[in-house]
């Protein structure tokens, strides 16, 4: 069964760490990656069950929010396989060999 994705846009290296750092301890959530586009914002995506990610994202907001600017936060529950291309492969992808 695939897991749901958390996305957590913010602007700032430290607003990306606080927040990510408040998501992994909150709740049952693994960090898939952190990606910078250049701009002065970073993605940091993690995947879990559905209600852990929603967790984890409120959370996560909050603590960023505290640090610098929260651009965005989204859940999406069982993605699309092929998003894989866009962030890489993430366990329960079921394209990381685990299935």
């Amino acid at each position: 069964m695939l897991k749901s994705l958390g996305f957590l846009e913010v602007e700032g290296i430290a607003a990306a760490v606080v927040g990510c750092d408040a998501m992994v301890k909150s709740a049952y959530v693994e960090l898939v990656t952190v990606k910078a586009d250049g701009d002065g914002h970073l993605q940091v995506i993690v995947c879990g069950d559905l209600a852990s990610v929603k967790e984890a994202l409120v959370f996560g907001t909050e603590a960023a929010s505290r640090i610098g600017q929260v651009v965005a936060a989204k859940a999406i529950a069982r993605p699309y396989e092929g998003l894989e291309r866009l962030i890489g492969p993430w366990e329960g992808s079921g394209m990381d060999g685990e299935g």
